[in-house]
């Protein structure tokens, strides 16, 4: 399945971050949202339920 993520990019601490839509392919949601979280300039969070780093996904193909 491909997902859409909506995912905050940049030094957060600092409040210097933006907000950045990239596309993900994974088996569900939960795995999406692991991916997304592991990609290069993304707030890392302590779980994946904190929403620190991922602001939107929505699935987007089969």
């Amino acid at each position: 399945m491909t997902f859409e993520c909506v995912v905050k990019k940049g030094h957060i601490g600092a409040g210097n971050y933006y907000d950045k839509k990239i596309i993900i392919n994974a088996d569900n949601i939960i795995d999406a949202m692991q991916k997304a979280k592991e990609k290069g300039g993304v707030k890392k969070g302590k779980s994946n339920f904190y929403g620190q780093s991922i602001l939107e996904i929505k699935k987007i193909s089969n």
